[in-house]
């Protein structure tokens, strides 16, 4: 057997992420982040890092930011970069990436059937030969989503959380 073709990945895309910001998402829900390495070689470009973006907030304050001093970090005539710029040159470009894990976490256990008295349908993600399949179904019954069959789980849930949100049954906590 030769080596094994992966195609799953453990994250979502960059594109993906900039789909869960335009609806809304915390950035700081993210449990990973593509860092911007500044490498020439374009496939080294861009790194997966298994930790949460680095944002200005809690830690860095502007305060802290502007602290920052580094004689690496110049401008093209020589002059120091400000402690914002620093800030910005290192994590400035950085794009948030959530797991499939931390996805699914962030899935409602139950959404509401939008009929009065009946009962209320939960998330499933099932695996068949065409891909996965993503939907919110009452117990094995009706589904209450035109379900969303993709070739990977994340994009599944990437699908199902643009359905949560624009029926406003995704978490606001996760929101802006």
């Amino acid at each position: 057997m030769n080596s094994m073709d992966f195609k799953s990945q453990i994250a979502t895309s960059r594109s993906q992420a900039q789909r869960l910001l335009a609806l809304g998402l915390k950035p700081e829900t993210a449990d990973m982040v593509y860092h911007h390495s500044n490498s020439i070689v374009k496939q080294l470009e861009w790194e997966l890092e298994t930790k949460p973006p680095t944002l200005r907030g809690k830690f860095w304050t502007p305060e802290r930011i502007a602290k920052l001093k580094s004689p690496f970090h110049k401008h093209p005539d020589g002059t120091l970069m400000t402690g914002e710029e620093i800030f910005d040159s290192i994590w400035g470009q950085d794009v948030p990436a959530w797991s499939l894990s931390r996805l699914i976490e962030m899935l409602p256990v139950e959404v509401p059937d939008p009929k009065p008295g009946f009962e209320p349908h939960h998330p499933e993600l099932i695996k068949h030969e065409l891909g996965y399949k993503l939907s919110i179904r009452r117990s094995t019954a009706d589904c209450l989503v035109g379900t969303h069959i993709e070739d990977d789980p994340i994009e599944c849930c990437v699908s199902m959380i643009h359905w949560l949100v624009k029926h406003k049954h995704f978490n606001n906590k996760f929101l802006k």
